[in-house]
């Protein structure tokens, strides 16, 4: 991960220690070269991130469906449970490719949900693709690499060096359309541009360990565009802006883990919008609110509050007496309202849970898990333990005679903990995106106490990582040095 990710639970991040002070199994301090260095008179070098292969932009020639079919042989799709329930778009592909889209359909979705709304996500995908190459290219490049990856393709009949040059291939396809896109001033209004830059992204997280490219991707893609949209049309009831709302519920999580584990601003919690989602469930749209979309409101002001909070710890030196303790006392009651907010929407959640099975019980439904609602719980664990770092990793909130401040006791942050890791397990036994995982596996390795926990979220990352998410290495080399010290 990139030396600048943020504070996961309120503190500063670790960076990597050098290599004399690895070999030696001892701590890293003072930068580069590093005091031990300095003293034993030995060359202080940090780990260098390995270049990555140099991604060529090909000419593609386009190919129709049933010229391909012809041609190509189809693969089996051994751990596919569905194809998709309505035609699949015309590919305008890479000779070879066209049977990755139904690959990305019934095997990469399937382990990887992003939202409970599973079904209206695919129709949109599988509309917007019939008419964009680019958002095309995207799906190939994930669905080549995913099979490549798991194995769930037959590698007796597919060559998986083929399936690595064609994923990259398909990547480059999608990044030149879009960069056209850009040069013709035509991305704002592509309705496919958000759902591309985002598979874009979800790529890079395959195959970049370090997570640096995908926060490109993300930050200066699909944040940007989300950024510049009116964020009152997302209630608007015409097709286009329906999409726009679908898209938006299913990868705000991915903004806000971004804000939070890079310590990072986020635009959801400018004005403008957090006035727009909270008028965003009313009238018609009402029927449409989840508890999670809810808590989800208040992430980006915990992590607004916690970058200004770090931001005044390095500068408090340098604040007048008078001004200093009335911050000091402002940034805790901030965290004390947020605290609440957080308290009241735990009760409201399990009020509406009740409410909701009873009504299922009252017209025989048959009882199902909510995962939204788990995914919920996940992060309002999570970020309880992230509001308590905020201050409890700093004297001024913890020297005696200092403001009550939302600190967590030990036995709290460690049931939060043990919730992370029960909950986490069984969102990945459903098939939840085990990238939403990072955020509280993170914040649970901070505070893990013990073999036992901490062994269990390396074991966690660990399937993230077999599901193709390479990036999950990152976060366990992170937690192993950070234990380490």
């Amino acid at each position: 991960m990139p030396s600048e990710v943020g504070p996961y639970d309120g503190r500063r991040a670790r960076r990597k220690r050098c290599d004399a002070c690895v070999q030696r199994k001892i701590k890293c301090h003072g930068g580069i070269p590093c005091e031990n260095c300095k003293r034993t008179h030995r060359v202080c070098k940090t780990p260098v991130k390995p270049q990555m292969t140099e991604r060529i932009f090909v000419s593609l020639k386009g190919k129709s469906l049933s010229s391909a079919v012809k041609s190509s042989p189809r693969p089996p799709f051994l751990s596919a449970t569905r194809r998709a329930e309505v035609s699949l778009p015309q590919p305008v592909s890479p000779k070879g490719l066209d049977w990755y889209l139904p690959f990305f359909f019934a095997s990469f979705l399937p382990m990887n949900i992003f939202t409970s709304d599973r079904v209206s996500m695919e129709l949109d995908l599988i509309d917007l693709a019939k008419s964009s190459p680019a958002l095309r290219g995207a799906m190939y490049a994930i669905a080549a690499l995913h099979g490549k990856q798991t194995c769930s393709l037959d590698l007796a009949n597919v060559d998986v060096q083929l399936n690595i040059a064609e994923s990259l291939e398909a990547y480059n396809h999608s990044v030149c359309c879009i960069r056209k896109g850009i040069d013709s001033n035509e991305l704002l209004d592509d309705p496919s541009a958000l759902w591309t830059t985002f598979l874009l992204g979800l790529f890079e997280l395959m195959h970049d360990s370090s997570g640096e490219n995908w926060l490109s991707h993300f930050l200066h893609g699909t944040c940007t565009i989300l950024r510049l949209q009116d964020p009152e049309s997302l209630a608007f009831p015409d097709i286009k802006y329906v999409r726009k709302r679908t898209f938006f519920l299913a990868t705000r999580t991915f903004e806000i883990a971004r804000s939070l584990i890079y310590s990072s601003p986020s635009f959801l919690s400018e004005p403008r919008w957090t006035v727009a989602l909270s008028k965003l469930w009313d009238e018609e749209n009402a029927a449409l609110w989840h508890p999670k979309e809810a808590l989800f409101d208040i992430l980006p002001h915990i992590s607004d509050l916690s970058i200004r909070t770090v931001k005044f710890c390095e500068t408090v030196d340098d604040v007048p007496i008078d001004s200093k303790n009335l911050l000091i006392r402002s940034f805790a009651d901030e965290g004390l309202v947020l605290c609440e907010l957080l308290q009241q929407w735990w009760k409201d959640a399990t009020v509406w849970e009740l409410a909701t099975e009873q009504l299922r019980s009252g017209t025989n439904k048959s009882r199902s898990s909510d995962m939204e609602l788990k995914v919920g719980h996940l992060y309002y664990h999570a970020i309880s333990i992230y509001l308590s770092g905020t201050y409890d990793y700093h004297a001024l909130w913890t020297n005696p005679g200092a403001p009550s401040a939302p600190i967590l006791p030990r036995t709290t942050i460690e049931w939060h903990v043990a919730e992370i890791l029960r909950l986490s397990q069984v969102l990945l036994n459903h098939g939840t995106a085990g990238v939403l995982l990072f955020f509280p596996l993170r914040v649970a390795g901070a505070r893990a106490a013990g073999i036992g926990p901490r062994c269990e979220i390396l074991s966690l990352l660990r399937t993230v990582e077999r599901r193709g998410f390479v990036v999950a290495a990152a976060f366990t080399t992170d937690l192993s040095q950070l234990w380490a010290d």
